[in-house]
């Protein structure tokens, strides 16, 4: 089965036993690449949109309720909106 036929199949076929490709560019090259756009996007939109920053606060609120407290406070800080 071909990877044109079949999109979820991915082959390293293009890659050489140091994982760089015909380009001379290394897969972790590509990897960076789409980190670092993701990271400049998530940024302006946590600072220029309201509504993705509040989202992100809310998750970030979610990721510091730490071991300590159960996971029930964890919902109603979610379930609370505003800013403590």
């Amino acid at each position: 089965m071909d990877s044109i036929s079949n999109p979820l199949i991915m082959s390293n076929s293009n890659f050489d036993k140091n994982g760089v490709d015909k380009s001379g560019t290394h897969w972790l090259q590509y990897a960076a690449f789409i980190v670092t756009a993701f990271a400049i996007y998530f940024s302006w939109a946590f600072f220029n949109d309201a509504g993705f920053h509040h989202f992100a606060v809310k998750i970030f609120k979610f990721w510091n309720c730490g071991g300590y407290n159960p996971l029930s406070y964890c919902v109603i800080r979610w379930e609370v909106d505003f800013y403590p």
